[in-house]
């Protein structure tokens, strides 16, 4: 019986054994199967007990994702910003060897095709103009042409009818009045010499349909200074102020256009059909 009993206890401990060899051989569980599957740390997140791994939830991601973006779109902003500032360098650098911009312009520059200006002639660059308006960058064409205002009497119903020269002397409208009456000559077949010869107008650095038939306003302001623009027509071989009279692109009825005598500044109303009137195409730079 104690034998027995002895058999009985031996076989226990064997089993108990086993058991406990059994247990030491399961293999520790990856990280990665448990859910740990991020490499980095993240708020409210928990690392894996066997790694370097992290159980982020969806909205942690979201955040750190959104942080991530804002991060790029700042550093993003700071090179644009680097970019422009190296641009308005560069124009700048443009501007110094180009001469003086069209902001520094006087009345009596000489205007180049680069649209830079000089009281001076600049032997490297081509004259086009002479400054004659700083407030609104206008500047006469080196050269003038006798022509009709129209070819026959007819109204421009989508233009200004001026009644009288001081009406007419305050429309600074030159470049859309030459649209207008190009519009209306082309649509309705009609003859307009004065402003198909501005609009067909070019030189280095301008194209047709830049220049314009200037309005009375812009004419009178011409005239008013006619001694200083003739001094630097005179420098760069242009076509001088004379005492003729010049169409304007205003208006003042069917059968009459403004325009301006440069020998006295009388400003009248002359038969469109006329050909005795000059045409001095201005540009706007």
């Amino acid at each position: 019986m104690r034998k027995f009993l002895l058999y009985s206890s031996a076989l226990m401990v064997s089993g108990l054994l086993s058991g406990v060899a059994e247990a030491a051989c399961i293999q520790t569980p990856s990280c990665s199967s448990l859910g740990y599957t991020s490499s980095q740390s993240c708020n409210g997140g928990i690392k894996c007990p066997f790694g370097n791994a992290w159980n982020c939830t969806a909205s942690d991601l979201s955040t750190q994702i959104t942080e991530l973006t804002n991060k790029i779109t700042e550093q993003t902003n700071k090179i644009t910003e680097i970019t422009n500032k190296i641009t308005t360098i560069e124009e700048k650098i443009v501007t110094i060897e180009n001469g003086a911009s069209s902001s520094n312009c006087q009345i009596g520059d000489i205007l180049y095709s680069d649209k830079s200006c000089d009281p001076n002639v600049v032997a490297s660059k081509k004259p086009i103009g002479v400054v004659f308006d700083t407030t609104n960058h206008l500047a006469i064409g080196l050269d003038t042409e006798r022509k009709e205002w129209s070819d026959e009497y007819f109204d421009v119903p989508t233009l200004s009818n001026y009644s009288s020269s001081s009406a007419a002397t305050a429309d600074w409208q030159g470049k859309n009045n030459t649209r207008l009456v190009l519009e209306y000559c082309k649509t309705n077949v009609r003859g307009c010499p004065a402003v198909e010869y501005v609009n067909s107008y070019k030189t280095d650095g301008t194209k047709a349909g830049d220049w314009y038939l200037p309005a009375m306003g812009e004419l009178n302001a011409i005239y008013q200074n006619k001694d200083v623009l003739n001094t630097a027509l005179g420098k760069i071989g242009g076509t001088k102020l004379g005492t003729d009279w010049y169409w304007s692109s205003s208006e003042n009825s069917s059968y009459h256009a403004w325009g301006l005598s440069f020998s006295n500044g009388g400003v009248y109303g002359y038969g469109k059909n006329s050909n005795g009137g000059y045409v001095r195409p201005v540009l706007a730079f």
